[in-house]
């Protein structure tokens, strides 16, 4: 991401401007677009990076929405971060027309949030039109304001997973119903846990799902760690994207 050249704008300033064009709406909302493009935005990510060079493999933090889908945050400042997610959370700070960049093509919704819990989803055009450092059109804002949903931490496993996986795929190969399985690691909440995704015949539902957790957990005993959890769930649900990225695959039906 390439720094811009024109004069940064402090996060306060910009914070003032979103507050006075969205909540107040003493000015027009020009105004506060032409200054978020001149000021830098702060993206959550993991504390604990990948050694990756590209940017796209270290795994972020990631909001989830109400219906269980993956959200990308944005923030005006570290102290919204920290008000809005109630955590002192690495972040990285990017300008805002380069990260608008990177993200115009995300299969996830995007949401920008400042002060006071002022939530706004930018709609894929909105951000193209940012990204291309233009001021958008009232009418082409198509903006949405959302309530603060729940935090996830997603990322490849932390934890050695070998022993799990050679005794899950001596069971999934008797059980026909099961066409896949990988690992990922999450966090939120509840604290760590691996997250074992599995792909099952038909797409799979909650009592096929439920079938096969009550083997797996059995199967689990006496390899997964004291104090270790470990949660079940299906690949092509509101992770699919995240299992895609950073999933640890072991196991697929021939």
């Amino acid at each position: 991401l390439n720094a811009m050249t024109d004069p940064v704008i402090p996060a306060k300033a910009v914070e003032g401007l979103m507050l006075k064009a969205f909540i107040e709406q003493t000015v027009a909302s020009g105004l506060f677009w032409d200054a978020l493009l001149k000021c830098h935005l702060f993206v959550p990510i993991s504390d604990k990076p990948s050694d990756a060079d590209n940017d796209e493999e270290i795994p972020v933090l990631l909001g989830v929405g109400s219906g269980g889908e993956l959200v990308v945050w944005l923030f005006t400042s570290p102290e919204v971060m920290e008000a809005y997610t109630e955590r002192k959370l690495a972040y990285r700070e990017v300008p805002a027309q380069s990260l608008l960049a990177s993200v115009s093509d995300s299969e996830h919704d995007v949401v920008l949030i400042g002060p006071d819990g002022l939530t706004l989803s930018l709609h894929p055009d909105l951000i193209a039109t940012l990204a291309d450092g233009k001021v958008p059109e009232p009418a082409d804002e198509q903006l949405k304001t959302i309530p603060k949903q729940a935090q996830i931490h997603v990322g490849p496993p932390s934890v050695e997973t070998k022993p799990l996986e050679e005794r899950f795929k001596t069971i999934f190969e008797g059980m026909p119903q099961v066409l896949e399985a990988t690992f990922l690691q999450v966090a939120d909440d509840a604290g760590p846990r691996l997250l074992l995704g599995l792909r099952l015949k038909g797409g799979g539902d909650e009592n096929g799902l439920r079938e096969v957790a009550a083997v797996v957990a059995r199967a689990a005993e006496g390899i997964l760690e004291k104090g270790k959890t470990m949660d079940i769930t299906l690949i092509d649900r509101s992770l699919k994207a995240a299992f895609e990225k950073w999933g640890k695959p072991f196991y697929k039906c021939d």
